[in-house]
């Protein structure tokens, strides 16, 4: 008897557990961008979610927590309730592969449940137009005869800095490297001169800048075409050894409901088949494309075995 009333009352708790993803979401969904507001996370976000709360039903509230390299944001959205109302959202990868250079704890990809992706995104070396220097090939010769003294920043990438680090190593030269939180303050104080040169990513503040002619990139860390601006050399193409794409996208922590996972990757897919966001995407610089949560996944873990790969790479040339 005690057994029956056992199963009876698991099959009641599994039955209310389907009820409830079935009715998600019934209230307000808080998405965590792991980055200050004005970089290409929020503002990309910001754009998608505005057509994910009509395909959901329920509005999305941008919660930005920057700073460490996406780390902290990550961390305070992996420990949320895994209910399906905290998703964590943007450049999830760029904390994943963080951890790495800045001797944090490792992520165990498990505990990330990658539910899709909606773009991926390159990142370019940009500069003052005034500058000396008007490729990267001359900021190289000029590094080279002002050593330590070129600075350059990033906006919140620290897999885009290595990056950097490694094509200085291969050059014999050494960068002042700058970390912001993200795209804004960091196009800010490239602008204002504060700093000589600095990575950004396609779509930001900064590479609209370059699209009006105020900023000039000098190179494309990543492996596509930069959209509206042709001919960016890349740095892989002149026989740099790596090279470094993000991808943006949405994960929930471990143990929320599958049937909300499925749930948000479908609603991801269905609105970036919506003409007018694909168009408001473009227009910003974003290239619109989804992969599913296995697929986004795949390419997370593959994000973290190269940096490996590449931070042995740097100890290495370094010695």
């Amino acid at each position: 008897m005690k057994s029956f009333f056992g199963l009876l009352l698991a099959a009641l708790l599994l039955a209310g557990t389907g009820s409830a993803s079935a009715q998600y979401p019934d209230k307000a969904v808080t998405c965590i961008v792991p980055f200050a507001p004005g970089g290409a996370a929020d503002i990309s976000v910001r754009m998608v979610a505005d057509y994910l709360s009509k395909e959901l039903g329920q509005p999305l509230v941008i919660v930005n927590k920057g700073g460490g390299s996406g780390i902290p944001g990550l961390n305070f959205g992996l420990k949320a309730k895994n209910d399906g109302y905290t998703v964590i959202g943007g450049a999830i990868g760029n904390a994943l592969v963080a951890t790495y250079f800045l001797k944090a704890p490792a992520y165990n990809l498990d505990d990330i449940i990658f539910v899709g992706a909606y773009m991926p995104q390159d990142r370019l070396l940009l500069t003052r137009p005034d500058k000396p220097y008007k490729t990267w090939k001359e900021l190289v010769d000029y590094a080279k005869a002002h050593p330590g003294t070129v600075s350059v920043g990033s906006g919140a990438s620290q897999e885009a800095l290595e990056v950097l680090h490694a094509a200085a190593i291969h050059e014999g030269i050494k960068f002042r490297l700058v970390m912001y939180k993200s795209g804004g303050p960091a196009t800010a104080d490239l602008m204002g001169g504060h700093i000589d040169a600095c990575e950004l990513g396609v779509g930001t503040a900064g590479y609209q800048a370059a699209r009006k002619g105020d900023l000039l990139v000098l190179a494309n860390l990543g492996t596509s075409e930069v959209p509206y601006i042709a001919g960016v050399p890349k740095l892989r193409d002149m026989g740099y050894p790596f090279a470094t794409s993000l991808m943006y996208g949405f994960a929930f922590p471990k143990g929320t409901p599958k049937a909300i996972c499925d749930k948000w990757e479908q609603a991801i897919a269905n609105v970036l088949k919506n003409p007018e966001l694909q168009d408001k995407m473009k227009a910003a610089g974003f290239i619109p494309q989804f992969l599913s949560g296995k697929d986004y996944d795949a390419f997370s873990r593959h994000s973290v075995e190269s940096v490996q790969e590449m931070l042995k790479y740097n100890e290495q040339d370094s010695n």
